[in-house]
């Protein structure tokens, strides 16, 4: 038996475990690493404490809070308006695409008009008639109906024909063969017409203008009486009455009062100088039986001539426009009946030429009728001491014809819709051609047949389809004339029912626009 080592016997019994002879782990041992410094210590982390916070320096901070503050506020701001801005585009987006479409497709069409105008002008108008030197009168309103066919009666009547209009409105009688110029000028607004002077003064120098007639459609004739005055120191005639006048004829309550000054029927009306004024009326219940209307009236509602037609209750009434002493209003009453219109052509305040139409709330049609009361009506207003003894000019009054007998409901200075049942001979007695002209021996002033809108005449017949309509739609076409078409200037008929007037509806639908009748 071999014999027990002290080495062994110490290893068993040794209260300490046994050291082995081979690592248990095969990692190197620890080395000692050398610090660059000459000492070092180790520190527990969980015996260390946190450093106070440092103390806030009260200067800085106070000295650059504001220069914050206005950093921070313009960054916000810039974002703000960049929003804005971006939001706007989008929105604005599609409309500026629109127009500028728009604006293609005009350019596209009113090339090709141009031309065709001007070899219908070249092949229907004589050599000698085209070089020719003629006098040059000046209309306005080139985009109404009335202001085309008073081109083309002076047109016949042997006259140069110049025509101008607001700017951003159609111009439907450039596409005219009667018109030889046309011009956009810009809207006058406010108190003065500056800028719509010195246009209307360049037009007339430019093209040597004789003889100036405002149709006064899209423009009030308040702008045209006040720059008369500057036009006849330039040696054209004017033929619209003074701005006295005109107060006088497009104010409905200077109106009224002048008719009860010379023993006419008014209707019932009520001045008004505030919306408590109109609160009271419909507490009174003076404005539920019939139907009325709000004029403005004094220099600002002549300027501006606006109207309003108001609801039978009190709950849905708004003012849409101020109301005070310095912009007074009127509330008139429009009577059931039959209800006329008329242009009335006055000269040194004598009536030379006067058609009346009576109105129609569908049909389109316009014929003119014969009333010997409303003539006379006419001839007394106008005799009035009120008036100038020169006064000259176009104007349209409207009338009812109710059961207490005919009743005015106000006056408009300028060419209304009815004009366009006068002849060229209507042209010769505004302007003569010369001394020797005879009224007498040169044809009617009216036309007896009519005019009618083709438009408007289909939309009845397809509104009420049967055997009877069909057949006044004929009848129709035989017997009047369409308002617009002329075989020797058909272009302003083509360009009103396809551009004009579907633009006009597409503009009416997107301003929520009613398209009601009124009898004004």
């Amino acid at each position: 038996m071999p014999a027990c080592s002290a080495e062994t016997v110490g290893t068993m019994w040794s209260p300490t475990p046994p050291t082995p002879s081979t690592p248990i782990s095969c990692s190197p041992p620890p080395r000692l690493l050398r610090s660059t410094s000459s000492t070092f210590t180790l520190l527990d982390r969980r015996y260390l404490t946190p450093s106070p916070p440092p103390k806030p320096d009260l200067l800085p901070n106070i000295i650059g809070w504001y220069p914050t503050f206005v950093l921070r506020f313009a960054r916000n701001l810039i974002a703000t308006v960049i929003y804005l801005i971006w939001s706007q585009f989008l929105m604005m987006g599609p409309a500026l695409w629109l127009s500028a479409w728009l604006w293609v497709f005009w350019k596209c069409v009113q090339i090709p008009l141009s031309f065709v105008k001007w070899i219908i002008t070249w092949a229907i108008t004589p050599s000698s008639e085209m070089n020719r030197k003629k006098r040059t009168v000046l209309i306005s309103g080139g985009s109404s109906i009335q202001a085309l066919h008073l081109a083309r009666n002076f047109y016949a009547a042997g006259t140069r024909v110049v025509v101008v209009e607001l700017e951003g409105l159609f111009g439907l009688a450039k596409f005219s063969t009667a018109v030889d110029k046309f011009y956009f000028v810009p809207k006058p607004s406010g108190d003065r017409a500056e800028q719509y002077k010195e246009a209307l003064a360049d037009i007339v120098l430019k093209e040597r203008v004789s003889y100036y007639i405002p149709v006064c459609a899209t423009s009030t004739a308040y702008y045209d009486a006040l720059v008369k005055p500057y036009l006849e120191r330039l040696g054209v005639t004017v033929f619209c009455p003074c701005l006295r006048d005109v107060c006088l004829l497009d104010d409905v309550i200077e109106m009224m009062r002048q008719c009860r000054l010379e023993g006419l029927r008014t209707p019932e009306h009520y001045p008004v100088y505030s919306r408590e004024d109109v609160y009271r009326l419909y507490d009174e219940d003076k404005l539920r039986a019939g139907m009325f209307l709000m004029f403005s009236c004094g220099p600002s509602g002549v300027r501006d001539r606006m109207k309003v037609l108001l609801p039978q209750v009190k709950r849905e009434f708004s003012a849409p426009h101020y109301i005070s002493l310095q912009r007074p209003w009127v509330i008139v009453k429009d009577y059931p009946g039959d209800h006329y219109i008329t242009c009335t052509t006055v000269k040194e305040s004598r009536v030379v030429a006067n058609v009346t139409c009576k109105l129609e709330s569908s049909g389109g049609n316009m014929a003119p009728v014969e009333n010997e009361e409303i003539d006379r009506w006419i001839d007394k207003i106008l005799q009035s001491a009120k008036f100038e003894k020169t006064m000259s000019g176009h104007m349209s009054f409207r009338f009812v014809d109710s059961a207490n007998g005919l009743v005015p409901l106000g006056c408009r200075v300028g060419v209304s819709l009815p004009y366009i049942c006068h002849t060229s001979v209507h042209a010769r007695l505004v302007w003569k051609p010369c001394r020797h002209f005879s009224r007498q021996a040169s044809g009617p002033v009216i036309s007896s047949s009519g005019r009618y809108w083709m438009h408007e005449a289909v939309i009845q017949t397809l509104k009420h389809p049967s055997v009877e309509s069909v057949t006044d739609l004929l009848g129709t076409v035989m017997d009047k004339r369409e308002a617009l078409f002329a075989y020797w200037d058909p272009l302003p008929y083509c360009a009103y029912y396809h551009i004009q007037l579907p633009l006009t509806n597409v503009l009416r639908f997107l301003q929520g626009r009613r398209n009601t009748f009124h009898t004004f």
